[in-house]
């Protein structure tokens, strides 16, 4: 299995990211933080602060996101299973070999294969 296709990104940006490397990390905790607080405007002094921990200034992390959040999940999945393809607990259906939707799934999205 050597193809990567969109289901697979999304197993791997889901349930392998101690693969990520450190700046991968914060560019999701960066993600995440603009998706919950997004400007300090408005923002109580409590909020402000926890929202302050996960915005990155680091140019390195908000560069992995200048394409938007898809193309970073995109490239950080596939870089991750290119160099960790031997390392990762995937779940592969075991008639059609595609990956399941989570990690204790035991039926295929695919081909409906059941092997509970």
């Amino acid at each position: 299995m050597d193809e990567i296709y969109p289901e697979l990104i999304d197993y791997i940006h889901q349930y392998c990211s101690e693969f990520n490397t450190e700046l991968e990390r914060k560019a999701r905790n960066h993600n995440i933080g603009m998706s919950k607080w997004g400007s300090r405007e408005n923002l109580p002094p409590k909020l402000i602060e926890l929202r302050d921990r996960h915005i990155s200034t680091d140019k390195n992390v908000l560069k992995l996101l200048e394409n938007g959040f898809e193309e970073f999940k995109i490239k950080s999945a596939t870089r991750i299973y290119k160099e960790h393809k031997n390392e990762l607990t995937l779940n592969l259906c075991p008639k059609c070999g595609k990956i399941a939707r989570t990690p204790n799934a035991k039926q295929c999205r695919f081909c409906r294969y059941d092997w509970h």
